[in-house]
């Protein structure tokens, strides 16, 4: 297959007019103008003036939630927001039609690969049957007191050998954040994860309230883990930041994916660019809580690579990268174009480990998405505009998801 389009956009700073990607078993075989490919008997497919891009990749979210689509009110405090997902978690009925729809929202977005939070791992099966190979699926691990941090570890290693038994995408771990697990057990999830040689992600700093909890073990979220009995009575705060505190445990050695990183100081931004850690960034999610500021532009002032990602239903209206990407661009209009490119393309695939992600190169697979561009006087621009959609995504050169076209086919535009 050829696909011959008015413009290509194969990564930062390499846009080819009156381009041309030849698709072979799945890689692309040739890229560059179109009058350059030299092609046998396979059919040219002319998508006219719609963008041909990498296929976005979202750098976090979490699939199982997708039931909670427009159940919980904007606004809500994180505490009680907490509280209630548990809940709902525990409905594990809802997880497999979960997981589904959040695959067929993610790539109706234009995404081909994921960097999903699960407690399960069932979606590492579902990922992989749906095409989207690229992804990761990160085990989550939750435990605050100390004497249960064998426990924990030895469930997560069971689960990791069960779905190492599978046909799975890749498996990472996810010690979900500073204040939802001990110091005993993040040291067996790092011990685990280098023992397996699994990527690692965090939920970091999303909060005032979590900065709290770390420094002075006061709060609302203190609040809720003694409505639980969560924590033991000798529990005592580290006295440190999040990220110091994943710093002083030897994490940020591993270079885990941080995600959220909205409640920073200058050291803690500092840690994290010296360390080289990604960053996840999710734009929408802090909206939903209405929260008034991040850290984006220290961290890209920093040089930290940051990347994008939708979050979840729970606290997210869709999980389209290219929504999300419309909403950075509304967000943050003195932002560079390029930029955001990158942080759903480029910066999301090194975040999750996908070596042939965020470019269109020959010899790499024909991970490709299809933009239908809005109004605008550069590439990035209309890519960027209100009015862009998508028009199909491909993940190794077979179509996920199209309103015009069948899995597996491309019709022209």
């Amino acid at each position: 297959m050829i696909l011959k389009a008015e413009v290509i956009w194969a990564g930062h700073g390499n846009v080819i007019r009156d381009g041309g990607i030849q698709v072979i078993a799945g890689k692309i075989a040739q890229i560059g103008p179109f009058s350059s490919i030299r092609g046998g008997s396979e059919r040219i497919r002319n998508v006219g003036d719609t963008i041909l891009m990498p296929a976005l990749v979202n750098a976090h979210t979490h699939l199982d939630l997708s039931h909670l689509e427009g159940k919980l009110e904007k606004g809500a405090e994180f505490s009680q927001w907490l509280k209630y997902v548990a809940r709902a978690r525990a409905f594990a009925l809802f997880e497999g039609r979960s997981i589904r729809k959040g695959i067929s929202n993610t790539t109706d977005g234009g995404a081909a690969a994921v960097g999903d939070i699960s407690v399960s791992g069932k979606s590492a099966v579902f990922l992989r049957k749906r095409g989207l190979d690229s992804s990761v699926v990160f085990l989550e691990a939750i435990g605050p007191d100390p004497a249960k941090a064998v426990e924990r570890a030895d469930e997560l290693r069971d689960r990791i050998i069960f779905l190492q038994q599978k046909d799975t995408v890749r498996i990472g771990i996810s010690p979900h954040a500073p204040y939802t697990v001990s110091a005993e057990l993040f040291q067996r999830c790092l011990a685990i994860a280098h023992e397996y040689g699994l990527p690692l992600a965090i939920h970091t700093a999303e909060t005032a309230s979590e900065v709290e909890f770390l420094l002075k073990g006061t709060g609302k979220l203190r609040a809720l883990m003694d409505t639980y009995h969560l924590l033991p009575p000798d529990w005592k705060p580290p006295g440190r930041t999040p990220v110091a505190f994943l710093r002083h445990l030897g994490a940020l050695e591993r270079r885990p994916l941080l995600i959220h990183c909205n409640v920073l100081d200058d050291a803690d931004v500092e840690a994290i660019a010296r360390s080289g850690c990604p960053v996840a960034y999710c734009p929408r999610s802090n909206a939903f809580f209405r929260r008034t500021g991040d850290s984006l532009k220290l961290l890209l002032d920093a040089g930290v690579k940051v990347a994008l990602g939708t979050d979840s239903f729970a606290s997210n209206e869709s999980l389209s990268m290219l929504d999300e990407m419309h909403f950075l661009r509304q967000r943050y209009p003195e932002l560079d174009g390029e930029t955001i490119l990158d942080m759903a393309t480029a910066n999301a695939a090194a975040a999750l480990g996908i070596e042939h992600g965020g470019a269109l190169r020959e010899g790499m697979p024909a991970d490709i998405v299809a933009v239908r561009p809005g109004p605008g006087d550069t590439l990035p621009a209309r890519v960027l505009a209100a009015e862009s959609s998508i028009a199909f995504t491909m993940s190794r050169g077979q179509q996920l998801r199209g309103r015009s076209c069948r899995r597996g086919t491309l019709a022209e535009t």
